[in-house]
């Protein structure tokens, strides 16, 4: 079976409110079904808050994402932060 890759900025970002969030995802692989973003907040089951299979924009709510298929990247935004934004945001590859 084939192996993949993936690589995400290992870090703690501080915001004030209004303000906008962004995040990369980066992944190698040999094939490619889909890109799933995940919130997980603290003592919570993760939750599915963007999931791509083809190249382009994404958009739902304060949520934006953007997956490059070719450069094999995903950046998710959150616009207009708020406290309840508090949280880890991983990515997944299948």
């Amino acid at each position: 079976s084939g192996q993949i890759t993936v690589s995400q900025e290992d870090a703690q970002v501080t915001l004030k409110e209004g303000q906008t969030f962004d995040t990369t995802c980066k992944y190698q692989s040999s094939y490619f079904y889909g890109l799933q973003w995940y919130q997980v907040r603290k003592s919570q089951a993760p939750q599915l808050v963007s999931s791509q299979s083809v190249t382009g924009p994404r958009h739902s709510g304060r949520i934006a994402t953007h997956l490059n298929t070719t450069g094999k990247y995903s950046v998710l935004k959150v616009e207009e932060v708020q406290v309840s934004d508090s949280a880890l945001y991983l990515c997944a590859v299948q």
